[in-house]
């Protein structure tokens, strides 16, 4: 492998791992390209959820907080977990007033163990993190933990690594499927070209 396309491999990586758990000084500067670029998708996600005052609502892998923001304008919680101290610091600023009325509540924590009781949520969703969970497997089997008997969860796919999007939604009705969810769905471009929302029932 030449040197430039090395050079161009290990770039890629470290973008790619910025993405998956922004930190430092570039890490700031990922959170708020992401509050910039995925700004409509955030609103087509939350608009898709059709949230009430009633409802609980849980984002794994919030990033730069801007869902969790609009999410908290409807429901009448809304909680976020993600691994990166640099996204908690950009979500916790920019829901500053609403974390203090105590309608939000931003953790650091992973997918693998989301930090609350079970049936503690009406509606899960994320937006583009599910690439990056460490498993997966486990990351589904606690979102229907979490998940109130009956609740929605939403997520945001886009191809990703070498896949195509066809089979990413494949891999992932599987994967809902062994982890208890009924009723998936998916639809392909409603997260924007090359993206899917895949819906279930907990």
């Amino acid at each position: 492998m030449s040197s430039k396309s090395s050079g161009t491999t290990h770039g890629a990586g470290v973008l790619d791992r910025q993405f998956g758990h922004p930190a430092g000084a570039l890490g700031a500067l990922v959170g708020a390209a992401m509050a910039l670029e995925h700004r409509q998708l955030h609103r087509a996600v939350v608009d898709r959820l059709g949230l009430g005052p009633a409802d609980r609502v849980l984002e794994v892998g919030f990033g730069p907080g801007t869902a969790l923001r609009l999410a908290a304008t409807r429901a009448a919680f809304v909680a976020g977990i993600d691994p990166s101290r640099e996204m908690v610091r950009q979500a916790t600023r920019r829901n500053r007033a609403a974390i203090r009325r105590g309608r939000v509540e931003v953790l650091r924590a992973r997918a693998c163990a989301i930090p609350y009781p079970n049936d503690s949520f009406t509606v899960v969703f994320e937006v583009n993190s599910f690439h990056h969970w460490e498993s997966p497997e486990t990351g589904l089997r606690e979102i229907r933990r979490v998940l109130k008997p009956g609740g929605r969860l939403l997520m945001s796919l886009y191809a990703h690594h070498g896949d195509t999007l066809p089979q990413q939604v494949r891999r992932l009705t599987d994967m809902l499927q062994t982890a208890g969810f009924r009723d998936i769905a998916s639809e392909e471009g409603a997260a924007g070209p090359g993206g899917a929302f895949v819906t279930a029932q907990g």
